[in-house]
Formats: structure tokens, sequence, C-alpha cells
């Protein structure tokens, strides 16, 4: 199980600030057990929450315990009210590519989307280095209702911009038939 807490030199002011967190939550009830939630970037269910920690389930499965402090000083989305998903896209880019300029062509591509929504804003990042390319995960966020349409065709449609902006994007296997049907 991995932990997400605030790093601060007093083992009593994290303490503290923990329970001050508690205290938050208890009086503001931002999410219940069962809501999916996002804080700091990490997403899942709550399984359960006291007074000084709260403990989520992540898609993986994974139990993550995390601070309640978290709540206090990081970024909290209660995604069950908003009724948003999050969308995960991979892309392959050739390490010859300048990353800076692929960055801002996905972004400006999905500015592009009127499904995408704004915020939360989207990420990327790199999930795995090859031996000629590197793999990216984007994730930009849409509306529950929207998730279906955007994860069947979003991935392809992503690869075939960077393709038409001139980027080494070496396509993953499965999405061959795919783009073949766009072209």
């Amino acid at each position: 199980m991995r932990t997400i807490t605030h790093k601060m030199k007093e083992p009593f002011l994290s303490s503290l600030f923990n329970l001050s967190g508690g205290i938050f939550l208890k009086t503001l009830k931002p999410f219940k057990k069962g809501d999916f939630i996002e804080v700091n970037g990490e997403i899942g269910s709550v399984t359960s929450s006291n007074w000084t920690r709260s403990e989520i389930k992540t898609i993986d499965g994974e139990t993550i315990e995390v601070g309640n402090a978290q709540f206090l000083l990081g970024t909290l989305n209660n995604l069950s009210d908003k009724n948003i998903i999050r969308l995960e896209l991979k892309l392959n880019i050739s390490y010859s590519e300048n990353m800076t300029e692929v960055k801002q062509s996905i972004y400006d591509f999905l500015k592009g989307y009127s499904n995408i929504l704004k915020s939360p804003k989207s990420k990327i990042t790199v999930t795995k280095l090859h031996k000629n390319h590197v793999e990216l995960k984007v994730a930009p966020w849409c509306l529950l209702d929207h998730f279906l349409e955007l994860d069947y065709k979003l991935e392809t449609a992503l690869y075939q911009h960077l393709l038409n902006k001139g980027f080494n994007a070496p396509v993953k296997e499965e999405l061959f038939s795919e783009i073949r049907e766009i072209a």
C-alpha cells in the first residue's frame, strides 16, 4: 500500500495538519465512502476515512493511504458529483522529436475537441522508454456521457494529428487498421 503525505520536518506538525484535514472532511463532507475522487493526481474510490487518514482504491485495485492534510493542501475533485471521467491515451513518439513541441501540439489538439474539458487540466506523462521511442500517456477529462465516443476515436485521431504535423510517431500495431480507415 502506498501512502500520500505532506513531507514536513516535524512529526507533530504533520499529525496536526492531518487532524485539521480530518476536521475539514467531517465538517464539509466533500465526499462520502464509495465516491470516485481525484486527490493530487491519484484517482480512486474512497474505501474509508477517519480523523487523520483516508484510503482510496485505484482503478488498478491498489489501495492508497492519503494523509488528510492532502485535502487541505492539495487538489481534490469529487468525480462522482461532477459526472466526469479521465481518458487514458497512449502514444509513441520518436526520441528525435522536440518533446516540448510534441506536448504543445497535443494540448492544441485537445483544445480543439469540444467534448474535452478544460478543468481538470489534461496531463501528459512518460510511461515507458523504448529503444527508439518514448511512450506517452495523455490523460484528458470528459463528461461521462462522452466517454465511450471519445475513448473509441480520440487516440487514433491524435495519432493522425501528430503525423499530419510531421512528427515521427511510431504507430502501435492495433492502430494500423484504424488509421488506414481514416486515410
